[in-house]
């Protein structure tokens, strides 16, 4: 939101001469840049690498995995309170937004669930069981991830100042230490398979509760279920051939699901109970 001010809009005029200054400083340096709103015109144009992807990442999980109670006067600054949205149209926003730029911006914008400005994810979504299922959506789909300092403990706020509390560090009782073991698991996740750092991104199958995508890579395929509540299972086909005799099933890596393993058609069929985050290996 540099460089503007009324009918002023200098932001892709200042974003480049501050990616040429950093450039020439450090060649490598990644310029991320704060915006509350639509960022697509602001992106791909010499200027910001990226963005904190509020729009196209924040404001669709919220409204999916929102707590049924939930009671805030605003979304985010849109005064009403956050609204109640199914799977499928939480999914339609974020193909929306990752649609109007390109790959590298959004891979090098923030993937966040929350800021020193907002409220906290475990308040919005209620529970740890919505929370994981945020985190794993967080740290598997394509984008940064950006955790807000104590998230990771579970922490609560309705609003910018209630977030900005200081960390517990000399209170660990009071830390939430089930949570913190979800983000320790999901960060070293990301970091040991390779499809979620530089897979391509393939969407699967969406319905109120359930969403399913593929981290794909010449290294290989992962499969993702993010549940926000229980449901009838979901059946996927053509993901994998028909399994021979010596076929081992598909290992779970993360979540604690047992192994796929495909029908005499090659039907996979997933978990039906939630909330839940899943990860299995597809290939």
């Amino acid at each position: 939101m540099t460089g503007r001010r009324g009918a002023d809009a200098l932001t892709l005029e200042v974003a480049a001469l501050l990616r040429r200054a950093v450039a020439d400083t450090r060649p490598d340096g990644l310029i991320v840049a704060e915006h509350g709103h639509d960022f697509t015109r602001d992106l791909d144009a010499d200027g910001w690498h990226g963005t904190m992807n509020y729009a196209g990442f924040t404001r669709p999980v919220w409204s999916w995995l929102r707590s049924p109670t939930l009671e805030l006067p605003d979304f985010l600054g849109v005064p009403g309170g956050v609204p109640a949205r199914s799977g499928s149209a939480a999914l339609a926003t974020m193909r929306a937004f990752g649609a109007l730029v390109s790959w590298r911006s959004l891979v090098h914008s923030w993937q966040l669930l929350g800021s020193h400005d907002s409220a906290r994810i475990r308040t919005v979504v209620g529970d740890a069981a919505r929370q994981e299922v945020a985190a794993g959506l967080q740290f598997t789909l394509p984008g940064t991830p950006m955790v807000f300092a104590g998230d990771e403990l579970g922490l609560r706020g309705e609003n910018g100042e209630g977030s900005r509390t200081p960390m517990p560090w000399d209170r660990p009782g009071s830390w939430d230490g089930a949570t913190f073991g979800v983000y320790r698991a999901l960060v070293a996740l990301r970091r040991e398979v390779p499809e979620l750092r530089h897979g391509g991104l393939r969407w699967v199958y969406a319905d109120d509760d359930a969403l399913v995508y593929l981290r794909e890579s010449p290294s290989g395929s992962v499969l993702a279920l993010a549940r926000r509540a229980s449901g009838a299972p979901v059946r996927l086909t053509g993901l994998v051939a028909p399994p021979s005799a010596a076929a081992p099933a598909l290992a779970n890596l993360y979540g604690g699901a047992p192994p796929l393993r495909p029908a005499a058609d090659g039907t996979l069929t997933l978990p039906a109970a939630g909330p839940t985050f899943q990860l299995w290996r597809l290939a």
